[in-house]
């Protein structure tokens, strides 16, 4: 089984396997259709929602792309849904495909219409997601989107969909850029945008495109195997195409819990265009406390930090902590009443902006991290370049934490030792 971060120490994706039983389909023997017509197929009548998948298996993903693939053909797309997907792999094809995903129960092979070939696509680009998803809001309408980016991620530091061919992927910066323009063009917000990549579920990464979607959802913790559960995920959209954002990304969360229940999961959904007015002002109030009491209140809050719920990757240390988890123990160790009270309101905060959650193996964790370094060599000044920063005092805090923690007594422990008992005999 394949979890889907980006490592920052190497340039290849760790592949991590583990030994389990689960009902994924083997890639050994799949088949691609190849003599499929191409078509600029434009549909005439708007549907409930257009899936709009920006798949990026350009990596070592490309097989677990077929099999996503194939579990949408399980479901398919019919008169309430639109399944459009652009594939890049690495390998298995040159260039790039989209897809109009049909209905299949073809367990070997992707059968569905290729309706474009395009050729080599940067897939780390901003304007190759933008170029995309205008393209199918155009030929593809529908009453809401569903975006989906599926890849390697790597939360704010190492972003999201990693193309080995051209050697890039979208940063925070890309994403935001193309986020605006998708907004232009659309003339309102995405409905809904999934992070089908590890470690996403931040608030930096939310914050960075707050005006342009309504509803998101992300994984604090790795993405297993193939990804989310298309086929059970679309199947249940189906049954009830009227649904609204918040009510699919609930069925994004309990399908993926569902098919993943032997593991770690801790998946959220947030409502994205409440998360300035309630989480950010908040946690910028707590941090400017912090900042103020960060020396009487060292030892207290080096303790809160130690007990947050942490989402480290084997050996690989992201330095993601919980940010309902720290405001708590904040709340529990910090004596001072402001302190409490900023803590109590900001975990009240993502409570309120919280559409639905569920976690397995994952204590501690409520569906939003944030960025917490305790060390100076593992803070990374391209932290203070995102909004989160500009907007708010979180990375001062961070610093002068790391500063306060990490300072040396003027006079070394030892000698003063020698001098106290030099006293005291």
């Amino acid at each position: 089984m394949v979890y889907r971060y980006r490592s920052l120490v190497k340039k290849t994706a760790i592949v991590f396997i583990i030994t389990v039983t689960l009902p994924i389909l083997q890639t050994s023997a799949f088949k691609i259709k190849e003599n499929t017509l191409l078509k600029s197929t434009i549909s005439l009548q708007n549907k409930q929602w257009t899936f709009i998948i920006y798949m990026d298996a350009d990596n070592d993903l490309e097989k677990a792309a077929l099999k996503s693939i194939n579990s949408m053909e399980y479901s398919g797309s019919n008169k309430d849904i639109n399944i459009i997907v652009q594939l890049d792999t690495k390998t298995i094809f040159k260039g790039v495909r989209r897809y109009y995903i049909t209905k299949d129960m073809d367990a070997w092979s992707i059968r569905s219409e290729i309706i474009q070939n395009l050729s080599e696509k940067d897939m780390g680009n901003p304007d190759t997601l933008v170029d995309f998803v205008e393209w199918t809001i155009k030929h593809y309408p529908a009453r809401r989107y569903c975006l989906v980016l599926w890849d390697h991620g790597n939360g704010w530091q190492g972003g999201i969909c990693y193309d080995e061919t051209s050697k890039s992927h979208l940063s925070m910066l890309d994403l935001k850029q193309a986020m605006n323009e998708i907004k232009k063009f659309n003339d309102k917000n995405i409905d809904l945008i999934l992070f089908d990549a590890c470690l996403m579920g931040m608030l930096e990464v939310y914050y960075q495109i707050r005006e342009t979607t309504d509803v998101i959802v992300g994984s604090e913790d790795v993405i297993w195997g193939e990804g989310c559960p298309y086929h059970m995920i679309l199947h249940d959209l189906k049954n009830k195409p009227e649904s609204n954002a918040s009510t699919l990304g609930k069925i994004i969360i309990e399908n993926y819990a569902d098919y993943y229940s032997s593991f770690s999961i801790a998946m959220g959904a947030f409502y994205n265009n409440l998360l300035a007015d309630n989480i950010v002002n908040k946690l910028d109030s707590l941090a400017q406390l912090l900042i103020e009491n960060t020396k009487e209140y060292k030892k207290e809050i080096k303790k809160a930090i130690e007990e947050t719920k942490t989402f480290d990757v084997g050996d690989y240390k992201t330095n993601y902590r919980d940010l309902y988890d720290f405001a708590q123990e904040i709340k529990n160790l910090v004596p001072d009443k402001d302190v409490k009270e900023a803590a109590g309101e900001l975990m009240k905060s993502i409570d309120n902006t919280k559409i639905f959650f569920t976690q397995n193996k994952n204590r501690g964790a409520y569906g939003l991290s944030i960025y917490l370094p305790v060390k100076k060599s593992d803070y990374k000044d391209e932290y203070n370049t995102i909004d989160l920063s500009i907007a708010t005092h979180w990375d001062d805090f961070i610093r002068k934490y790391i500063k306060t923690n990490n300072a040396k007594s003027l006079i070394p422990v030892h000698i003063f030792s020698k001098k106290l008992w030099g006293f005291l005999l």
